[in-house]
């Protein structure tokens, strides 16, 4: 039976030496590893192995970034991203890159070996409590859809923001509550009013109490 060829990309030696000890089956052969994304790169493109599987965070290249080019210049390989990160916005934009699999680093070493054998076959993984971030996720869109309250088309970031006006907060000192630019709180501020279909603060203020956003004095 033909091994399963792998490298590996991770700045830290000790998590190497950990996968290259959770691949060591009779299945897969570890051909090769780096500590940057420039070095990852220039290795995939000579050895082109069946997986990559890359650390998300590195230096030179970062693991999206790597996964982006091993894409579009060695198409045979299939990437892996390893990754401390659950939220969704890092495995949406590695997908969206290109990977077809998101391991989470603090996940059982069999969940690896799992993510490797589906990959493999052409199949995508993501770690468990990835899944169920995505999940709820789509959950929510859906019942936004569904529902004709014109507040529960409002993102978390703008329920924060109204929550903050209805306690009396300037928009300039939510700027500085939440780290964000005067614009942004302006923009979100303008977004909120149409989406609930007020056009004066006092209204605003009236739905955020309704909504149990805030409690009336």
């Amino acid at each position: 039976m033909k091994k399963i060829r792998i490298f590996i990309a991770d700045d830290h030696p000790v998590f190497r030496n950990g996968i290259k000890s959770v691949l060591s089956g009779s299945d897969f052969e570890v051909i090769g590893e780096a500590d940057n994304g420039n070095t990852a790169l220039k290795a995939i493109s000579v050895l082109k192995p069946d997986i990559a599987i890359l650390d998300i965070t590195m230096p030179d290249l970062d693991g999206i970034a790597v996964t982006r080019r091993v894409v579009e210049e060695v198409p045979a390989t299939r990437v892996i991203i390893l990754s401390m990160h659950a939220d969704l916005n890092h495995p949406i934009d590695a997908f969206r890159a290109g990977a077809l699999g998101y391991v989470l680093k603090d996940s059982d070493p069999g969940e690896l070996l799992k993510a490797v054998e589906k990959v493999s076959a052409g199949g995508k993984y993501a770690s468990p409590a990835v899944t169920e971030e995505l999940l709820n996720d789509f959950v929510d869109v859906i019942k936004k859809e569904q529902s004709n309250d014109p507040f529960d088309t409002l993102s978390a970031r703008e329920k924060e923001i109204l929550k903050h006006i209805a306690d009396g907060s300037t928009s300039k000192e939510i700027a500085g509550k939440l780290f964000i630019s005067l614009a942004t709180v302006k923009s979100h501020r303008n977004n909120i009013m149409k989406k609930l279909k007020v056009n004066d603060m006092a209204s605003l203020i009236k739905t955020a109490i309704k909504k149990g956003i805030v409690n009336p004095d």
